[in-house]
């Protein structure tokens, strides 16, 4: 079936596991409604991009993928700067609600039909008409004064109104107590039960992709790592496989080996830290309390090996710097340790009868929404979805290992938790796997100039969730657009399904559940 797409194309392109299908805009809306309703695709990603000094118009893309098969379909339309609409598909793949007002307000290209219109990334007092990932965009003060000053030039966000009997309204943030970073909850609530919430987010937003067009490729993997601090290793072994894939360079297997062996000891040291912090959220002091002595046990392990605590400084384009596999016993006598510390964690939060009570029932998300939403990571997993970048899509030396992913069918924060508790043993067990081999090659490789108008995709499961990176360089081998995709950003939109129907002091406990990131978000 997918001939009848094949033919309506303009061009199509194959490269390793993606395949590129460039569609007219009139086309667009089926290809991609052929793909998530015939062939039950997830949307994992979608974005625009300005390539007008390549082709002379904007770009539409949206990157999907067939459960069971490891590749990529991505559906491209190009749009002409005098006639920037194209036509919404969220109301048939509601995943693509907040990509589409993402790209309205970045691009200045407007997603016909969009259920939804109002900004996302930007507040009240960022220009109109400025559309900051267009080329040639300083956001300079001059730039900014030709859009017009004052009140005229403000875009107000009007919150959803709920009325009805007993409904009273609490605003909670942006400012919050403690070093989190700013974001904004609007709840409706009749009583204690909490009816209807609406988050506002992006009140530190970095501008991140923007910056990306300063540096260099290899410049880029400092700028990655620092998306989000808990997933920095996730993130520059994503972006360094984009670069890596876009310029044709085979990274070694000892390289491989030492990817896998510091993302598994991320996921390690987060799933923990998280399952310490729910406790945190019932009241149970020490459960939180033997969870940040397990995760700093990590984080000093991963200041030993590395010299970073947070695993920054390792991932290069080619490979990696470092060889922690020379730390063998370290890891193997760390892994022991955390292993028996882990599971007396375990048993004492399962039989501690409180604690269970308030997890059992609360946050629930189903199955149902989660897919509609493009939900990834624990949270889908704990909703009875079965995807896991690891398996879904195998990289590094992930085929070689031998493990599944966990799921659960309930949906609650048990089982958010539980599934943690599973992944963190997997880990451990990949861990040791990992540690009983040796492995061939250098840590890198030399890697020449990059290639004129090349683009890739770079992927890897982080702890929360999979991130994704597409990445396009320019005529002089530069970073034309580097588009990031945090897991946080697929899941924030879901918390509002969760917490529907449970009380307001059981939003922390929710919230924790997910452990979900602002910065990763604000990008």
């Amino acid at each position: 079936m997918i001939e009848g797409i094949l033919k309506k194309a303009l061009t199509t392109r194959e490269y390793l596991n993606e395949l590129y299908v460039e569609v007219r805009e009139g086309d667009f809306k089926d290809a991609c409604l052929f793909f998530s309703k015939k062939k039950h695709a997830l949307l994992r990603l979608m974005f625009a991009a300005d390539e007008r000094e390549v082709n002379g118009v904007f770009k539409v893309y949206c990157v999907f993928s067939v459960p069971g098969i490891d590749r990529f379909f991505i559906v491209a339309t190009p749009l002409r700067e005098d006639d920037p609409v194209f036509s919404s598909i969220t109301r048939d793949i509601p995943a693509a609600h907040w990509y589409e007002r993402e790209i309205q307000d970045m691009f200045g290209l407007t997603p016909k039909g969009h259920p939804d219109p109002r900004r996302l990334v930007f507040h009240d007092s960022f220009p109109a008409h400025a559309y900051p990932l267009r080329k040639g965009w300083k956001g300079t003060e001059t730039e900014l004064r030709e859009w017009g000053e004052g009140a005229a030039q403000k875009v107000p966000y009007t919150f959803m109104e709920i009325e009805g009997e007993g409904i009273c309204e609490i605003p909670v943030g942006p400012v919050h107590a403690g070093i989190i970073e700013p974001g904004h909850f609007r709840f409706n609530v009749v009583g204690e039960t909490i009816f209807f919430l609406e988050p506002r987010l992006f009140y530190t937003y970095k501008g991140t992709e923007k910056h990306f067009e300063d540096f260099s490729f290899f410049d880029g993997v400092r700028l990655a790592e620092r998306v989000s601090g808990t997933s920095s290793f996730s993130h520059s072994s994503a972006y360094c496989m984009a670069v890596e894939r876009m310029a044709r360079i085979a990274i070694t297997e000892k390289a491989m080996a030492v990817r896998t062996l510091l993302l598994e000891i991320e996921r390690l040291y987060n799933h923990i830290g998280d399952i310490g912090n729910i406790c945190a959220g019932t009241g149970l002091a020490v459960g939180y309390a033997k969870g940040a002595v397990i995760k700093e046990n990590l984080m000093q392990l991963n200041q030993r090996i590395t010299g970073n605590r947070f695993l920054r400084g390792i991932n290069c384009i080619g490979g990696v710097k470092k060889d922690v596999l020379l730390h063998a016993d370290d890891l193997l006598h760390t892994a022991d340790a955390i292993t028996r510390d882990y599971k007396a964690l375990m048993r004492l939060l399962l039989g501690t009868v409180s604690h269970v009570d308030r997890l059992e029932n609360t946050g629930r998300l189903s199955r149902d929404i989660a897919m509609k939403l493009g939900v990834t990571g624990i949270a889908a997993r704990a909703s009875g979805i079965n995807d896991d970048m690891r398996k879904a899509h195998p990289h590094l030396l992930y085929g070689r290992l031998d493990f599944e992913p966990h799921t659960m069918a309930r949906g609650d924060v048990y089982a958010r938790m539980m599934v943690r508790a599973a992944e963190a043993e997997c880990s451990l067990a990949m861990i040791n796997e990992l540690l009983e081999k040796r492995y061939q090659g250098e840590l890198a490789v030399e890697t020449a100039d990059m290639p004129a108008y090349s683009s890739a995709l770079g992927y890897t499961e982080t702890p929360r969730g999979s991130v994704f990176y597409w990445i396009m360089s320019d005529k002089d081998g530069r970073p034309l657009r580097v588009k990031l995709r945090s897991p946080s950003y697929c899941n924030w939109p879901a918390v509002p399904f969760a917490v529907h129907g449970n009380i307001v002091p059981d939003f922390p406990l929710c919230n924790k559940s997910f452990n979900l990131s602002y910065s990763g978000c604000d990008m």
